[in-house]
């Protein structure tokens, strides 16, 4: 891949991560005992399995961060890191702090407590199953990816040998782990860090590999994508096989599939991460006044699409209104900060600290 292709969006990929974020709600939506509707094939899948789309999240990352700051020596250029801490601040927080505000204006009490709270803002909720599971739990998973872009910064800084050794190590020593002392079903918080550490390398991999990737017949990878979903039943952990095989396997077909750089997939990709932030709260507001076990089909698919526009709308109105301006405003800090450190005056004054 030639300089200008190594700088260019993964769009298709972006499609792959709107996909993600729609059976992430799908999964929440339908996390209910006693439903009153009857589930088929796919959506029996969503609401056994849903879970694990945000292992794929993982994979994806680890691929478009490979792709986009994997070149040797690229984070060690004078300014490449505070840009890119930059970037990923500016990326993650002011939605997740917007709506962490959200959740202790509506729902503080019970686990919702300024503990928790405290923990959620400096985005260490990942790291303990109860932090985990106060006010939006569903960013549990943003601690995870912070830590992952630490360990490939180290790796990425140190120089490319270095992270390879990594990206091989944290692919082998997570996947054996979740294959023989992951526990079968799921989720559980006992496994947010391995899980996410295997997802986020086993993308890094998979671009190292990208030319190989590209030669594997599309039917194979249609192969794997089942193989991994059928072994995901059984006694052990879904996330190994899903995490080896399917996963992999999905990032590859869409990269493939023009359908995924469409206009409705990339205005879907662009507000993923908003649907993933803020699905949780128009969930608990909608389930709270009519919960879904106490409905008849009718009343539940009402509720449930109510709660599928409300989230649609909610990461539109959050891409423009929070996310953008946070970013902004963000980078233009960390720009500001990295050019008056590698300015003439900011070298002297840092010299003779």
């Amino acid at each position: 891949m030639n300089a200008k292709d190594s700088g260019r969006r993964l769009a298709r990929l972006d499609g792959l991560r709107g996909v993600a974020a729609t059976g992430v709600l799908l999964y929440h939506l339908a996390n209910w005992p006693g439903l009153p509707v009857t589930l088929g094939w796919g959506a029996g899948w969503v609401f056994r399995s849903g879970w694990t789309l945000v292992d794929l999240f993982f994979v994806l990352s680890g691929y478009v961060f490979a792709h986009g700051y994997g070149a040797p020596g690229k984070l060690r250029a004078p300014g490449a890191m505070t840009a890119f801490w930059g970037a990923r601040i500016a990326r993650l927080w002011p939605l997740h702090l917007f709506m962490l505000g959200l959740f202790a204006l509506f729902a503080w009490g019970g686990g919702n407590t300024l503990q928790h709270l405290i923990a959620h803002a400096f985005m260490l909720q990942g790291l303990d199953p109860m932090t985990a599971r106060s006010f939006n739990s569903a960013s549990w998973s943003l601690t995870i990816e912070m830590l992952c872009y630490g360990v490939f910064c180290l790796g990425a800084w140190l120089g490319n040998r270095p992270l390879m050794w990594i990206t091989v190590l944290a692919v082998v020593g997570c996947g054996w782990w979740l294959a023989v002392l992951g526990h079968p079903g799921g989720p559980w918080f006992g496994e947010t860090v391995p899980r996410g550490v295997f997802g986020f390398f086993m993308g890094q991999l998979l671009w190292r590999t990208r030319d190989h990737g590209r030669r594997v017949p599309a039917a194979a990878l249609v192969a794997a994508m089942a193989m991994g979903l059928w072994l995901d039943n059984g006694t052990i952990s879904p996330l190994a096989p899903l995490g080896f095989l399917t996963w992999p396997a999905a990032v590859l077909l869409a990269l493939r599939l023009p359908v995924m750089e469409s206009r409705p997939m990339h205005w879907l990709g662009q507000r993923s991460f908003g649907i993933y932030m803020v699905h949780m709260l128009p969930i608990h507001a909608i389930d709270a006044l009519w919960p879904p076990h106490a409905l008849g089909w009718i009343g539940f698919l009402t509720a449930q699409t109510a709660i599928i526009v409300l989230t649609l709308l909610a990461a539109e109105a959050t891409y423009w209104s929070v996310e953008m301006p946070g970013r902004r405003i963000i980078r233009a800090g960390f720009d500001a900060w990295r050019d008056r450190a590698l300015s003439p005056d900011g070298a002297k004054r840092a010299a003779s600290a």
